[in-house]
């Protein structure tokens, strides 16, 4: 499912910019006026509540050329920015969940504690604005805020406290095991393996394939060893056998020398 997630991501941005742009500057209703067919733009907050009926749509703009549920061409509201300002995310967020699964992107520690703390002061803003809201000190009347105003869709305000608290409580936690998972990293030492090919330069063994531990075939190969032979495997070959043969010593002479042994010392 996680390698899923970047395509998912990808296809819902692409839909929901779709969506939007061709709602406000195409328009995804008209109307067949006697001289002329006019497209406009759907108030989305309208159509979720149910009450743009077409039959209703039509009658409004035959007797009076505008609708509640409809608004001209090249007419952004809030609730369009929200939903492109959504869409626009997941665009950019998708290749960026794929280059992280691949591992062809890598953070810094510091650029990853910079992301921590951004997150961790966006969830503290949520959880105090939150609570201020709910406490109403946010409007002068002490009394919560008119979301339905502000967003263009009729919820009440307790339902909008409860997911800026909810959202920022998310942030936060995620926030602080970032910065957790940061530090430990500093703390922890780095092996030499881990460090190798750091700089722009890259010796032999760095350009190695693989990862982990480097072995001692990888040192013989990067010192190239391998075309010497080992001082340990000479009396192991064959041309060496007939050579380096011992034999067990003379009992007649004690090694010293005599005709037993013809002057050698040791007796085949």
């Amino acid at each position: 499912m996680s390698k899923v997630r970047p395509l998912l991501f990808a296809v819902l941005g692409v839909l929901l910019l779709a969506f939007v742009l061709y709602n406000v500057e195409v328009g995804l209703y008209y109307f067949q006026y006697p001289e002329e067919i006019v497209h406009y733009k759907l108030n989305l907050t309208e159509l979720v509540s149910g009450n743009c009926g077409r039959e209703q749509i039509n009658d409004d703009l035959s007797d009076y050329r505008e609708s509640a549920c409809t608004s001209p061409l090249g007419t952004y509201h809030l609730t369009d920015l929200i939903l492109a300002g959504l869409g626009l995310v997941c665009s950019l967020a998708a290749p960026v969940m794929a280059l992280r699964q691949s591992g062809g992107l890598r953070v810094s520690r510091s650029t990853a504690v910079n992301f921590a703390r951004v997150r961790m002061f966006v969830g503290l803003s949520l959880i105090l604005i939150a609570v201020a809201d709910f406490l109403g000190l946010l409007n002068a009347d002490g009394q919560p805020l008119d979301w339905s105003g502000i967003i263009g869709v009729a919820v009440p305000a307790f339902y909008v406290d409860l997911a800026m608290l909810l959202s920022g409580i998310t942030m936060l936690r995620k926030a602080l095991k970032a910065l957790k998972r940061a530090s430990k990293k500093s703390d922890r030492y780095a092996e030499p393996w881990e460090v190798a090919g750091a700089g722009t330069f890259k010796g032999s063994l760095e350009k190695r394939s693989g990862s982990g531990p480097m072995t001692v075939g990888d040192l013989r190969s990067a010192l190239q060893l391998d075309q010497y032979e080992d001082i340990f495997q000479v009396g192991t070959s064959s041309e060496q056998d007939e050579m380096m043969k011992v034999g067990r010593l003379c009992h007649y002479c004690n090694g010293q020398g005599c005709v037993q042994c013809g002057g050698t010392g040791e007796l085949d």
